[in-house]
């Protein structure tokens, strides 16, 4: 043991209970209580058919350039 040593404070660790982190902000912590405002409802709305006419136009150019090449 260093002469230093003696000088310096014992060092204390920390506890070792269980840590658990916080929810993510807007994640519900409790049970619905008499006299909380009501929940606002959340209006979906369709997306259309976009992706399927993406899709046929990607096969057909596959299709031209294949007949091309």
């Amino acid at each position: 043991m260093n002469p230093s040593d003696q000088n310096q404070p014992p060092v204390e660790k920390p506890s070792q209970g269980t840590y658990t982190s916080p929810p993510p902000i807007g994640y519900p912590t409790r049970d619905t209580v008499a006299g909380d405002p009501p929940a606002a409802t959340v209006e979906t709305k369709s997306k259309g058919d976009g992706f399927w006419k993406g899709c046929c136009a990607a096969i057909c150019c596959c299709c031209v350039l294949d007949a091309c090449f």
